[in-house]
């Protein structure tokens, strides 16, 4: 979205030249503002808008993601539910059949489901439900920037994978695109350049970040990694 900046020469000829002038320039500016919108969200985005309304608060989740894996070429939707055992069981197929619902009649109608125990060895702890939800906003906010910034170049939501708590700290970014040909070592370099701006304008403040190294790849149409 852009600014528009005006510039006034007014040559005082008459009143009524003066009027007609102001008249015509409200008149363009009103039109300029009705033709001003932001740009559309991918449907990953809104996907998991409606997975985060359904699920977050009645459940206790901590990732979800939609992800093309490259190594055996899969799509899944990837829930991991926090808590007990004894609570997993309770809740699992619940929870996948909200997300199924979710998803019938759209691109994502066959992606697999898959709701998973999130790997906490005995009770959840709050600098792992920190971990959780920051890691969450890295995937929302990246996944934001890349849907405004690459509409229909991006195949699926980004991928993160990160470490358990005691390992050392690594971020893995991984985004597959629908790139191909001469200019897609171009375009993944650009794409690598908005991520790394995103994670240091938009996400400075997150504490995940602060402590990892990151590592990013991208992948283009043929699932094969881009040097960039």
């Amino acid at each position: 979205m852009g600014f528009i900046r005006k510039k006034f020469l007014i040559v005082v000829l008459s009143i009524i030249g003066v009027l007609l002038l102001s008249f015509g320039l409200a008149s363009l500016n009103g039109c300029a503002e009705k033709n001003i919108s932001a740009p559309p969200k991918s449907a990953e985005i809104q996907m998991l808008e409606k997975i985060e309304v359904k699920l977050v608060g009645k459940y206790k989740i901590g990732t979800y993601s939609i992800n093309t894996h490259v190594d055996n070429n899969s799509q899944d939707i990837d829930i991991d539910v926090l808590g007990s055992q004894e609570y997993y069981d309770s809740v699992k197929h619940e929870i996948k059949d909200v997300v199924r619902n979710l998803i019938k009649s759209t691109k994502f109608e066959e992606y697999n489901v898959n709701v998973k125990k999130g790997e906490i060895r005995q009770r959840i702890t709050e600098e792992e439900l920190e971990r959780n939800n920051l890691l969450v906003e890295i995937a929302k906010k990246i996944n934001n920037e890349l849907s405004n910034a690459y509409p229909n170049k991006i195949d699926g939501g980004v991928d993160l994978r990160i470490p358990p708590p005691e390992a050392p700290q690594e971020l893995i970014v991984e985004v597959s695109t629908l790139l191909d040909g001469e200019k897609q070592e171009a375009l993944g370099r650009e794409i690598e350049r908005t991520i790394y701006t995103t994670l240091e304008k938009k996400l400075a403040s997150n504490k995940l970040l602060k402590e990892s190294t990151v590592k990013i790849y991208i992948y283009n149409k043929n699932k094969e990694k881009i040097k960039t």
